[in-house]
């Protein structure tokens, strides 16, 4: 249970985040609100790439995996360092152009390179991804205090949600940008205890346990391909590389934020499988709180609650800003239904109704497995266009638009008849791959009908 001085802990870290957000808000313009100024340097572009990854997603969705497969669950993050390897290449191109067409979302991207019907599409998938991401969030946040605290799963979670709300409101994308740097540092003390356990745990792990194969092919290949495609259709990251002052600040700070990233993924591995070892029959969901509280000292395991949760926090901010962009810049902005000089006000009424929406359905839906793994099948038809659209820009615009609608309707389908699982990923992919081929007859038809007219 978490103590009072934990309780100060969390009280004094509300207290900062929102001083923070109040003083990014002072006199803040338009441009710094949306976007940061475009001017974020290496030590807040790396903080804020680095924090905005370590969220429930990371810290309990792959330690659950590690949990239920052990080593088999690195193969994420083998195909993440690859992915984000690719997506450096990417990232050069994007911030070159959205430097000269002052692109806001990654939707903007596909905008001016394919048309309205393939910008909205993509802001679909964007939209329900990134708002997956925040459901995923509170009720990570909210299970590892209400595991440990007199506090209740929906006091939790309505906490957490007005705290992030207020800041957001004060000072968007710069506030979001700002408490990063915070959160940075309680993951760097959070990485310390990871640490701290690992030397002092006394588990003994046999040789079997460090079989990299041990899962069959097929988690394997969706394990790796999740890795692999989420950078590039991760509208988050997107938005930083348009928040970075240059491509000198951009090469540097996406290169350590990955750095940290796979380092904080290979402790995790170890930690996971540590608990795996010493802690059998736990729920998958909230092993690694429950594996901290039993192997850590009791001051230790609550201050590391305490970091958990600040940590889910720095993720679900940046996922709702990213959303509620999405749907006013992406959807209501470019139909006409909100003006430029409005949308400042349209986007701060919007995220309070996303807000008040997350933390409903966060109140309904409370697996973080299943719920991570569906969020990332529909983003996996993201990864794969862009990496198309990298590979061959001229590609027609109707296999894009065909992709995305086969794999949208296709992992709904699938999730509702016969439930969701990692198999989703494949499923994801096979289905944009199909509709790309499909896409792409239907454009060669097409041209060959206006040419006989």
């Amino acid at each position: 249970m978490l103590t009072p001085l934990d309780y100060l802990f969390i009280a004094i870290y509300f207290i900062i985040v929102l001083a923070v957000g109040w003083f990014a808000g002072r006199k803040e313009t338009k441009e710094e609100y949306l976007i940061a100024g475009r001017n974020l340097k290496f030590l807040q572009a790396t903080t804020t790439i680095f924090s905005s990854k370590i969220g429930a997603g990371i810290l309990l969705t792959y330690t659950a995996l590690v949990y239920l497969y052990g080593l088999g669950a690195l193969w994420y993050f083998i195909g993440a360092i690859f992915g984000y390897f690719v997506f450096y290449f990417f990232a050069k191109k994007i911030k070159k152009l959205s430097d000269e067409k002052q692109y806001y979302t990654l939707p903007d991207f596909f905008f001016d390179q394919k048309g309205r019907l393939t910008g909205y599409l993509v802001s679909i998938v964007v939209f329900l991804s990134m708002f997956g991401w925040v459901i995923v969030n509170f009720t990570g946040g909210a299970k590892v205090i209400s595991e440990y605290s007199a506090l209740s799963f929906e006091l939790s979670i309505i906490l957490m949600g007005i705290v992030i709300l207020t800041y957001l409101l004060i000072g968007g994308f710069k506030a979001v940008v700002k408490t990063d740097v915070i959160q940075t540092l309680g993951i760097s003390l959070l990485f310390v205890l990871m640490l701290f356990l690992l030397f002092t745990s006394g588990s003994s792990l046999t040789f079997a346990d460090f079989n990299l194969f041990s899962i069959p092919v097929g988690q394997i290949i969706n394990f790796f391909l999740a890795g692999l495609l989420f950078p590039l259709a991760s509208a988050e990251l997107w938005q930083r590389v348009y928040a970075i002052k240059d491509e000198k600040n951009l090469k540097k700070s996406l290169i350590l934020a990955t750095s940290l990233y796979f380092i904080v993924g290979v402790v995790l591995l170890f930690i996971g499988l540590v608990i795996r070892t010493k802690l059998t029959g736990l729920d998958a969901d909230t092993s690694l709180i429950v594996g901290f509280s039993n192997l850590l000292p009791a001051g230790l395991a609550g201050l590391a609650v305490v970091i958990f949760y600040s940590a889910i926090m720095s993720s679900s901010d940046t996922y709702l800003f990213t959303s509620n962009a999405s749907l006013t810049q992406d959807f209501l902005q470019k139909s006409g239904y909100v003006k430029k000089e409005k949308l400042l006000k349209v986007m701060k009424i919007s995220m309070a109704l996303l807000m008040v929406l997350g933390v409903i359905l966060s109140l309904i839906i409370r697996d973080i497995v299943d719920t991570t793994f569906f969020f990332v099948a529909l983003m996996m038809s993201l990864g794969f266009i862009t990496l198309v659209v990298w590979i061959k820009p001229k590609i027609n615009k109707h296999a894009i638009n065909f992709a995305i609608i086969f794999s949208l309707i296709g992992v709904v389908a699938l999730a509702i008849i016969q439930g969701i699982s990692t198999s989703l990923v494949i499923y994801s992919l096979g289905l944009s791959l199909i509709g790309l081929i499909i896409g792409s007859i239907f454009n060669l038809f097409r041209k060959k009908s206006l040419s006989n007219i």
